[in-house]
């Protein structure tokens, strides 16, 4: 069985963030309606207070965590936020004790079966005003839940009905700017990874899923990514890649052990890199950056940085500059490699060649990750519409659908279902089909 897969996690099941290889593309899933224009919500349910982590689901059931404050509060989306140069570093630590909460959802109507309490207690910091308390999301295995909270910087593990089984606790981290915490654990096998990149220390580190003892732990130079690992399965091994601030690090599953580095990148990451057996790719932006993108090839070693100047070595297939995404992580299908965000961006994978670069429809970015299914591309806007794309070297949008009310935010990344998808908003999940 492939590494990057969670514990014998059934096939329709997408048990972590991006699904099972955490790479955004699912195979069983049916949405012939959404696909010709006919889609509907089935059900909408209020989620108490907020947050961005994506919807699990494991064994028919869905998986949703939470952060609750009792002064109330939601995120703000692009123009209130992120636009907003005041919300940069100057926010305040909650006063009042949060609690963060799992919710067992139907999927047939969405009520709520079970919830139960992960964690209490005061965040030592602020976060930025577009991101939220919980957005980290659950991975799972056969056999539990693994919940991290990024804000207390605690692992919880729970069984399916919410009991907890171990926690871990490694302090509240120092995020750049106190934009609050955003990366997700990564299940592979019988292994957890979780990602604790910050302004006081970058580390990786491995656990056992039976009982949270450590496997490793892989240290880099400090800065704060609010990437997600993913676990790299190729045609000559298996790795786990970690993006951070001016590097993206290879490492060996079992041990630890760094296997290449490519350095030199002038931006941290919001977004996590993307994968087949053929190549690693990522592009990466912040205010200011050159928004770098690159194509690696398997079978890297040492640094294989490139020096000034170059576009391409050994190990780079090629790379560019002014091309990079910001929050959403790209997805790769076939020989196409593709970005949103603002725009939809779409290379050949092979030579980087640019098929096309268009405006988003309405304007309106995308935050959540983009999710393939069959020959289509699902995504989600900020403002709720749920786009249909056929996956090709033109753009091509087949249909769009208005989830929920527009009032509401939506950066939460998608999850399918056997026959349907399920979208996060600032207030709700919703099942469209």
């Amino acid at each position: 069985m492939s590494l990057m897969l969670a514990t014998n996690v059934m096939a329709a099941d997408w048990p972590q963030f991006r699904g099972g290889a955490a790479l955004g593309v699912a195979n069983q899933t049916q949405l012939s309606k959404l696909a010709s224009g006919q889609g509907e919500v089935a059900w909408r349910q209020e989620i108490p207070g907020s947050g961005w982590a994506q919807p699990i689901v494991v064994d028919g059931k869905i998986y949703v965590t939470t952060a609750v404050d009792p002064s109330g509060g939601k995120p703000k989306g692009m123009t209130g936020g992120v636009m907003d140069m005041s919300t940069m570093g100057r926010g305040t630590a909650p006063k009042t004790e949060l609690e963060w909460k799992m919710l067992c959802l139907d999927p047939k109507n969405g009520n709520v079966i079970w919830e139960s309490s992960l964690a209490k207690g005061k965040p030592s910091f602020a976060k930025h005003a577009s991101n939220t308390f919980a957005t980290e999301t659950p991975a799972a295995s056969d056999k539990a839940i693994f919940s991290f909270i990024g804000a207390l910087g605690v692992l919880v593990a729970t069984d399916f009905q919410g009991k907890e089984l171990w926690r871990k606790d490694f302090g509240p981290q120092v995020i750049n700017n106190q934009f609050g915490t955003g990366s997700s654990p990564l299940m592979i096998d019988d292994a957890i990874v979780l990602q604790l990149y910050n302004e006081e220390y970058a580390k990786l580190i491995c656990l056992n899923a039976e009982d949270g003892s450590q496997r490793w732990v892989a240290e880099r130079e400090k800065g704060t990514a609010w990437s997600s690992p993913i676990a790299w399965s190729n045609k000559d091994r298996q790795e786990v890649i970690g993006a951070g601030q001016g590097a993206v690090i290879a490492y060996d599953l079992k041990s630890g052990e760094e296997t290449w580095r490519l350095t030199g990148l002038d931006t941290s990451f919001s977004c996590s890199v993307v994968a087949d057996r053929e190549g690693l790719y990522f592009g990466t932006a912040s205010p200011g950056s050159r928004a770098p993108i690159y194509a690696i090839r398997p079978g890297c070693q040492g640094d294989i940085t490139l020096p000034k100047g170059e576009t391409s070595n050994e190990f780079i297939v090629w790379s560019k500059t002014k091309s990079g995404a910001g929050m959403p992580s790209p997805v790769v299908v076939g020989d196409l490699l593709y970005f949103f965000g603002s725009t939809a961006v779409c290379y050949d994978k092979k030579n980087g060649e640019e098929l096309f670069r268009k405006r988003m429809p309405g304007g309106t970015m995308a935050a959540g990750c983009p999710l393939v299914i069959g020959d289509k591309i699902y995504v989600v806007n900020e403002g709720g519409k749920l786009l249909t794309m056929k996956i090709g070297r033109e753009f091509e949008v087949l249909s769009e659908l208005q989830v929920g009310s527009a009032d509401e935010v939506y950066w939460a990344t998608p999850a399918p279902l056997q026959d349907g998808l399920l979208v996060r908003s600032s207030d709700a999940v919703y099942c469209v089909r």
